[in-house]
């Protein structure tokens, strides 16, 4: 019996957005811990300038940053899974 080599799932780029959109630096969380680790942090000390332009930039930078790394991170799977089929 063969085994089948284990393959992360997929995510979704349309859960990244919406998590994003709706929960700002947690949601992107869900796409790059690290980056939602660090923008929660950012995004603490811009919340404490009190200004709205600077929050709503940290903001969107969140979700244009959840989606580009679903993106990437789907292309690695994809890529993963070229090369295994190959063998």
């Amino acid at each position: 019996m063969t085994s089948q080599p284990f393959f992360p799932p997929f995510k979704s780029v349309a859960a990244a957005l919406l998590f994003s959109v709706l929960l700002g630096p947690v949601g992107l969380l869900y796409s790059s811990f690290w980056g939602g680790f660090l923008m929660i942090f950012v995004t603490m000390v811009v919340i404490s300038s009190k200004l709205p332009f600077p929050i709503l930039l940290a903001w969107i930078s969140c979700t244009i940053w959840a989606v580009g790394a679903v993106e990437s991170h789907n292309r690695k799977l994809m890529q993963m899974n070229m090369t295994r089929q190959k063998e």
